[in-house]
């Protein structure tokens, strides 16, 4: 029986939602948009939609129950939108392709418990 442990552990660990994802600072917002830039580097907009799915699949964030804020650094305002949407038309928007100025996604998290709502975290740096 303790031989089986490990694999059950495992295989729980593989199945629980990921840990959310929260901008804590300007560095960590740069570092998410990095991120994100080299995971859908050189990936249709099918593979992005599903790479959006997968993320959105952790534990409630706690930036799902604000609707905007700010955070400064130096000369930089980073501006945060909360928007929601059914999961279809979110998760099949086409990937950005704006520059930075413009907004741009850097979490999603679906709320199955609501019916379905499809939470995005956008951000627009000036």
């Amino acid at each position: 029986m303790p031989v089986r442990m490990p694999a059950i552990v495992a295989t729980l660990a593989l199945s629980l939602p990921a840990l959310a994802w929260e901008p804590q600072s300007p560095a960590a917002v740069q570092s998410r948009i990095d991120e994100l830039q080299k995971a859908w580097s050189g990936r249709s907009a099918e593979e992005i939609a599903q790479d959006k799915v997968a993320r959105a699949r952790q534990a409630r964030p706690q930036w799902v129950s604000r609707s905007a804020w700010k955070m400064e650094l130096g000369p930089i305002t980073y501006y945060f939108a909360v928007g929601k949407a059914g999961l279809h038309a979110a998760a099949s928007a086409p990937a950005p392709t704006a520059p930075a100025t413009a907004g741009r996604p850097l979490d999603w998290w679906y709320d199955e418990a609501a019916g379905g709502a499809f939470y995005t975290l956008v951000v627009d740096a000036r």
